[in-house]
């Protein structure tokens, strides 16, 4: 890049300058009708010679999240294997913007709320693993640009993943839409500080966020038909510590999103501006058409006006009571 990826773009790639706060970052979010959520990130910090392990399972019925969470992980001698005390990942590329795989095999923590990853996310330790195959769907076969800022650059692509989730003893099969990205540059807490996506059979769309909630870029799709997103603006509700529970969003003036958190992590970490928080989400969105009937987009949702994904938030934190 500039310009659309290229295959050598799916690999790791060497620093613009490595004395800045420089960081390179793959990511993987699931999403479930039913909701089972699950978000992986794998992300190399050349300055520090570390790599970070990030993998949160959502269960329905349950209010805490699965952690495996790792900020000091050798990086990889070859290719995007990890190894660490009670943890294996890797990242592995199959056919370029097409088809990757997934695996893990670690011991992580089931937290009884979100906010205990404020207290040292101190739980239930149980084994964790992951099996899963990311492929594109369809017609939306092409990466599309991040809206990363600051000299990043980046790409994300919308399309589904199925395998299996080990939790402990029990292995739940896993089919869901899914989102990868792939971004590298500057600090990633100097980009665009929320960002939404989701879909279903009818639309996909992902859409960021400034930290005054105003869009910074994204697109929507139906059929083969891709449109890039010029403006939106999302307002989101808080509960406890500041995290989110549901929020509303308006896109281009043709749609009206509610978006209901079905599940929450937090994530809180340190950046060049001081301690932020990164929340993140998995939601259940509804989506009313308010544009123009003949646009594609629009009349898509007459037939399915419902879809799942993924939500974020980059916030400063709240005191803990």
């Amino acid at each position: 890049m500039p310009g659309r990826p290229a295959p050598v773009d799916e690999q790791a790639h060497q620093p613009d300058d490595a004395g800045a706060h420089w960081i390179e970052t793959w990511d993987l979010d699931v999403a479930t009708p039913d909701g089972l959520g699950i978000a992986v990130r794998l992300a190399l910090v050349p300055s520090q010679r570390v790599a970070w392990w990030w993998t949160h399972v959502l269960l329905p019925g349950r209010s805490g999240p699965v952690v495996v969470r790792d900020h000091d992980v050798v990086p990889p001698r070859q290719g995007l294997e990890i190894r660490a005390d009670g943890l294996w990942g890797e990242l592995w590329c199959e056919t370029p913007f097409e088809h990757w795989t997934y695996g893990l095999e670690a011991f992580g923590v089931a937290l009884d709320d979100a906010t205990d990853a404020f207290r040292g996310e101190i739980g239930e330790r149980m084994p964790v693993g992951l099996d899963l195959e990311w492929e594109v769907d369809g017609a939306d076969a092409a990466p599309h640009e991040l809206a990363t800022g600051a000299g990043a650059r980046g790409y994300e692509q919308l399309g589904i993943a199925h395998g299996e989730l080990l939790l402990g003893r029990e292995r739940l099969a896993v089919d869901g839409v899914a989102r990868r990205a792939h971004s590298w540059g500057p600090d990633r807490l100097d980009r665009a500080a929320g960002a939404m996506w989701f879909g279903s059979d009818a639309i996909t769309a992902s859409v960021a966020f400034d930290a005054a909630g105003d869009g910074a870029g994204g697109f929507v799709r139906a059929g083969a038909h891709a449109d890039a997103i010029e403006r939106a603006h999302r307002e989101t509700q808080r509960g406890a510590y500041g995290l989110p529970v549901a929020a509303r969003a308006v896109v281009d003036g043709r749609f009206e999103i509610d978006v209901d958190v079905v599940g929450a992590i937090a994530v809180p970490l340190a950046g060049a501006g001081g301690d932020v928080v990164l929340a993140r989400a998995l939601c259940a969105y509804e989506i009313a058409a308010t544009g123009d009937p003949s646009d594609r987009a629009v009349d898509a949702l007459a037939s399915e006006p419902r879809a799942v994904g993924w939500s974020s938030w980059l916030d400063a934190p709240e005191p803990l009571a």
